[in-house]
């Protein structure tokens, strides 16, 4: 198992240095199209940065929030899965907690880039620029400024330092209690990790609210929707199932997951099916809200959108609903390896598109995609990512959570 994952690591080093170089290629292009252009004359019709100046810190900052989100998503199904007492997925909640150990680290880069924000070296929260507040200068901003009291930079980095630490702390407390309760076989510890897993809900419930707020809705400081951290929230948790439900599948198939069987797949498939249609629900509900409305202060939201990507948040709707509803729809697919795998990937790259959505178009006005960036911080990143799973998994030694008391109803869950 060692040797394996000691290999995987190796080849995961390489996706980081590609993706680098990616991100490299894209500054490389940018300076030979302005080059060519200045030298003819003649601006290209199209090309793959028309638009587009090298801000590699809004890439990457939203692939930095997506894995942090994926971690996010596994640590609170975990909980979930705790304090409800299921029996059936105890076989994999090793897979839930070394998804969730991306948390501090992604997190932790977050914060980075906030600082970065603070202190002017990068520029991705427009709200945070002085010339805003100035009654005397152009850029002075009423609306802005009555957001002052909440949208204020040292009040924003307290809020901040609260959802890394506070998530952080969960992360690591919720593994250390797991890891004791597998050897220990004590109620007592079963017992602890219920009760944290309570108070993490009920935290995780109230700050996600403030995080989506702060990290992803105020890059739009004109902007504001009730629904809106629902909707971010429900594909944190789309994504994390996503994701354990492809680690469930390989580590499986490589033998180190021996327990997994299709009847645990059926139920996550049952939940990757039920938390589609809730995202949906959540899409649905906002932009009908919103449309129908049709006050310019809230719409332009959806037609910012609609100039720059071209009809991309209905098209996101393919891979988001369509496919996942009419996939799995059917029992026998959900318990379908090939099937619930594929459509698990489908969904992680659905969801990508939604906070790139979500985020891109409020960092700067007419930003388009960028093919180079755009796979250069997804090989970073989730590189990244991926080292520290299967680092986590190397630590580990063995997958096994013998010492939980349903593990027995677990090992032999079968749907009916």
């Amino acid at each position: 198992m060692m040797h394996q994952f000691h290999k995987m690591n190796r080849k995961i080093l390489i996706l980081i240095i590609m993706g680098f170089v990616f991100i490299s290629l894209d500054k490389v292009f940018i300076m030979n199209d302005k080059k060519i252009s200045s030298f003819t004359g003649i601006k290209k019709k199209y090309s793959l940065t028309k638009d587009h100046e090298h801000r590699p810190e809004t890439t990457l900052y939203i692939s930095i929030f997506y894995f942090t989100s994926i971690s996010l998503g596994a640590l609170f199904f975990l909980g979930i899965q705790n304090v409800s007492q299921s029996g059936w997925s105890i076989v994999i909640h090793p897979i839930m907690e070394e998804i969730s150990s991306f948390i501090p680290y992604g997190s932790g880069l977050i914060f980075i880039i906030l600082l970065l924000n603070t202190m002017d070296i990068v520029h991705i929260f427009h709200w945070m620029n002085s010339d805003l507040y100035n009654p005397t200068s152009l850029k002075y901003d009423k609306i802005i400024v009555n957001k002052k009291l909440f949208l204020n930079i040292p009040f924003f980095l307290v809020r901040s330092i609260i959802y890394v630490l506070g998530c952080s702390f969960f992360c690591l407390n919720i593994k250390k209690i797991s890891y004791a309760l597998y050897m220990s076989y004590s109620l007592n510890d079963y017992r602890k990790l219920y009760f944290k897993s309570i108070i993490f809900i009920i935290f995780f419930s109230i700050i996600s609210i403030f995080m989506t707020w702060d990290w992803v809705m105020s890059l739009n400081p004109h902007w504001f929707s009730t629904l809106f951290s629902w909707y971010v929230l429900s594909g944190f948790i789309i994504t994390g199932i996503s994701t354990i439900t492809i680690i469930s599948i390989y580590l499986n198939k490589k033998g180190y997951l021996p327990f997994f069987n299709k009847s645990h797949l059926h139920d996550l498939s049952k939940y990757l099916f039920s938390g589609s249609l809730l995202w949906t629900y959540l899409w649905f509900s906002q932009f009908l809200l919103y449309w129908y409305g049709n006050v310019p202060e809230e719409i332009i939201y959806f037609i910012k959108r609609e100039d720059i990507y071209h009809s991309i948040h209905f098209w996101m709707l393919i891979p988001n609903f369509l496919i996942p509803f009419f996939g799995l729809i059917s029992s026998k697919n959900k318990s379908n390896y090939k099937i619930a795998s594929s459509i698990s990937m489908i969904l992680l790259i659905g969801h990508y598109i939604d906070i790139y959505n979500l985020i891109a178009p409020d960092i700067k006005e007419g930003i388009k995609f960028c093919l180079f960036e755009i796979i250069g911080s997804i090989l970073m990143i989730g590189g990244f990512f991926i080292y520290v799973l299967f680092s986590n998994f190397i630590k580990r030694k063995s997958l096994s959570s013998e010492g939980n008391p349903f593990f027995q109803e677990s090992k032999n869950h079968k749907y009916p």
